[in-house]
């Protein structure tokens, strides 16, 4: 049975993440550091590259169920993106968060991206337990070499191999 903060983690970061984009996209902008700005933007754009580049790989490695959608995979998917990090489609969504703080420059974007992003971090333990018992010691063995969202110390395994 799932816990209430399991069910509620979805919705909850779904919400924020349309306000903080929503919210910055209807405010007037003008921010006050243009760098933070500039970094905001690459965020964007290695977040969307991770989700981009999770959903290939889940497609072709994945052996997703026949007329299901491409996170219904039948093997661990342990190649490409998901050799350096475990979540990678969620630290993709994850990096919205901080991304639209450093873009908008508000404080309740901030508010809302700590929301989104500790939801996030509860999706992400919530799957790790659910795929331990869909895949048992595959999964297992997956999570020991494998980090959930660090993509530096993931990056830093796998050049060490």
């Amino acid at each position: 049975m799932k816990s209430r903060s399991s069910t509620l983690a979805f919705p909850i970061a779904s919400i924020t993440i349309v306000l903080c984009w929503l919210l910055f996209l209807l405010s007037f902008h003008n921010p006050a550091s243009q760098s933070l700005f500039a970094v905001g933007n690459v965020i964007v754009g290695v977040g969307i590259l991770l989700i981009v580049l999770a959903m290939v790989t889940l497609r072709r490695k994945g052996n997703p169920q026949a007329g299901g959608d491409f996170t219904a995979t039948t093997v661990v998917v342990t190649g490409g993106v998901y050799s350096i990090v475990r979540h990678p489609l969620y630290l993709g969504w994850l990096l919205m968060y901080p991304a639209a703080v450093l873009v908008s420059q508000q404080w309740l974007i901030v508010v809302l991206a700590v929301m989104g992003m500790a939801s996030m971090d509860q999706i992400t333990r919530n799957a790790d337990r659910e795929l331990v018992e869909r895949f048992g010691v595959d999964y297992e063995t997956y999570i020991r070499q494998v980090p959930r969202l660090n993509i530096v110390s993931g990056i830093v395994r796998k050049l060490r191999r």
